[in-house]
């Protein structure tokens, strides 16, 4: 019996593998496997002064790397197909790779992560969540490689590739969603149920959260339970019986189109997958299931949720973004060329994984610094900074110059046990408001006025035993702190959640107002916000990731699309050049309110600068082009 996979196990990245794993199949970097009609069917092997990488070593040792690739030069690549849904890269051992990797599937592009000092069969690159089919792989040497180890003056060297289908099957054990699914159990209030079921809590068997609906083959009236759910993916999670009365077909109805499946297999499987329905259209789907035997246990749902099933009979507004306010995020993965840095010979970003260490200097302070902006703006540092000893201090830092500075400064307290520290300033003009979070808001600390160049972190001078570094996460700027909700009305109430439901914040818009600003916990923020109407029904809902000043409008988000991108809704859009005195641009209007658009008019404001040669008509066949043109219905989730 296969068991589901979690993907999580399977992250190799910084690994050696001598062997591929247990369903994944590897291809050598050989002389057998490059050429014309070959699995790496562009390496031209014996050839100088080509594009592509080259072939070397010999083949009667591959297992202990005896041919490799060479990449020489950047932007030399090479290609490859498979099949399957996972994809590993493994390095040759080397003391001084030179290039990093970027990896295309199928035009979609990935950065590798080569370090210059690396064992035979390193995993440089993994991607394990794949579409089920073939995909056409191009890698080629880009940028240079990473730590640990200093990069080489010539060569990045490859010594295989594995690849394996990892999707999950019916019958295969899932105890857990897969990345991207979300699970609901059997006793979710979502689900309603009709017919003979019976119920089971604190089952003795690891049934998911304890709980079973089972419909007994011996009762031969049929079953139904019903639910509704936003995504694009449904499993059904079920105990598979070795029963053979459980062989009897059950009838899955998807948005009116059925299918059957039953709820057998041999061996006796608990958390088993039943049935699964993928690629569906992002939108709302209604499920109706009917059985005369079956075990009931979980759904689970891909990119979505199961919604309340009166959702379909009264049509809500969607939330849409209208504004960003996200300036700039820093998450130190790397060190981005616009940090000012001095002393230089004071920061490690090696040293911790997606952090950037400040280490103190005896004689002079440590800055990290960026160019302000030139508009009013909030900076938040997430960092990791516990000091131990008085004089050890870090923190914000807004510069003009040497003379003219200031500092909000973390310090050593007998009382504090936090190690992640997060600051936060607001500009607004030459003014300063200072916050640090101790709970789940920031607290209002202190203020200041400069006219400053620059902001960023610093770390005092000094380095005493007992001193810390100053371990920097993430550095956030956005436009402000508040994120603004418009085309609301009176007394609706804005609610903000986090990811698990937790309500953060309850707020009532203002009577004679169509917006109000609610503060975010953090400048960047996933969670969730709700907005209900005077009689405290639910209208729209929105999980994002939300940035402070980001604006969001209710009503309608009809998106007008070209080449798979909405049309600007601020700035004008380039339509490209005319040949022969006119140009076809076919666009695609999207309604993604979860009810239907109706009575739809579209016509065209502005072309150009109104100049009177340059004019566009519209059309919806392709052949009558008119000023306006009226669509009487686009139905919910779709174009």
């Amino acid at each position: 019996m296969i068991s589901a996979i979690d993907y999580a196990d399977f992250s190799k990245v910084g690994s050696v593998l001598k062997e591929p794993e247990s369903g994944w199949t590897r291809k050598y970097c050989s002389l057998a496997n490059s050429g014309v009609g070959k699995f790496f069917y562009d390496m031209k092997v014996g050839t100088a002064g080509h594009n592509n990488w080259d072939v070397v070593g010999t083949d009667d040792n591959l297992s202990a790397a005896s041919a490799w690739f060479v990449g020489r030069d950047e932007g030399r690549s090479f290609s490859f197909k498979f099949t399957g849904t996972s994809l590993r890269i493994m390095l040759k051992g080397w003391h001084e790779h030179k290039f990093n990797i970027e990896v295309s599937i199928d035009g979609e592009k990935f950065m590798g992560s080569v370090p210059a000092i690396a064992s035979d069969f390193h995993v440089c690159f993994e991607k394990i969540d794949l579409v089920k089919g073939e995909h056409i792989v191009t890698v080629t040497a880009k940028g240079a490689a990473l730590a640990p180890g200093k990069p080489g003056d010539f060569y990045t060297f490859l010594a295989a590739i594995d690849y394996a289908d990892l999707s999950v099957k019916v019958g295969d054990v899932l105890k857990e969603p897969e990345p991207g699914w979300k699970r609901f159990d059997d006793a979710d209030p979502l689900i309603s149920y009709a017919g003979p079921w019976s119920a089971s809590a604190n089952t003795p068997l690891n049934n998911y959260n304890k709980t079973l609906h089972i419909k007994d083959y011996r009762n031969s009236t049929a079953a139904e339970f019903k639910f509704t759910f936003k995504g694009t993916g449904i499993r059904i999670i079920a105990t598979l019986s070795d029963v053979p009365d459980f062989k009897v077909e059950s009838t899955i109805t998807i948005d009116g189109a059925s299918e059957t499946f039953n709820g057998y297999h041999l061996p006796y499987t608990i958390q088993g997958l039943a049935f699964q329905k993928l690629n569906l259209q992002d939108r709302v789907h209604t499920i109706k299931v009917s059985t005369p035997a079956f075990l009931f246990d979980a759904v689970d749902i891909q990119n979505g949720e199961l919604i309340s099933q009166d959702v379909i009979k009264k049509p809500k507004v969607s939330l849409y973004e209208k504004e960003s306010g996200k300036i700039f995020v820093d998450d130190f993965d790397s060190v981005n060329p616009k940090w000012f840095m001095s002393p230089s010979s004071a920061f490690n970003n090696a040293v911790k994984k997606g952090f950037l260490r400040m280490n103190h200097a005896d004689n002079k302070d440590v800055k990290l610094l960026i160019d302000k902006p030139q508009s009013n703006f909030a900076i938040q540092v997430i960092a990791d900074y516990a000091p131990t000893k008085e004089g050890d201090e870090g923190g914000l830092l807004i510069y003009q110059n040497e003379k003219n500075k200031v500092e909000f400064l973390e310090s050593y307290s007998v009382n504090s046990s936090q190690r992640i520290k997060e600051w936060m300033a607001i500009c607004k003009e030459d003014q300063w408001d200072f916050y640090t979070k101790t709970d789940t808001f920031f607290d209002y600390m202190d203020n200041d006025s400069l006219d400053a160049k620059r902001i960023g972190v610093v770390l005092k001078r000094g380095d005493a035993e007992g001193f810390v570094p100053l371990d920097i996460n993430k550095i956030i700027m956005t436009t402000s702190n508040m994120l603004r909700l418009r085309q609301l009305y009176e007394n609706y109430k804005v609610v903000l959640k986090d990811t698990t439901d937790n309500i953060l914040s309850t707020n009532i818009v203002a009577s004679a107002h169509t917006g109000i600003d609610i503060l975010l916990p953090s400048l960047e923020f996933e969670g969730i916000i709700e907005i209900y109407d005077e009689e405290n029904e639910l209208l729209a809902k929105k999980q994002t990731t939300f940035y402070g000043g980001d604006m969001y409008c209710m009503g309608s988000s009809l998106q007008i699309k070209m080449n798979n991108d909405e049309l600007n809704t601020t700035d004008p859009t380039n339509l490209g050049y005319m040949l022969n005195n006119e140009r076809i641009v076919k666009m695609t209007i999207v309604n993604d309110n979860i009810g239907a658009a109706t009575n739809i008019k579209l016509s065209i404001q502005q072309y150009m600068e109104k100049v009177g040669y340059t004019w566009a008509l519209i059309s919806l066949d392709g052949t009558n082009y008119l000023n306006e043109i009226q669509i009487d219905s686009i139905a919910a989730q779709s174009t």
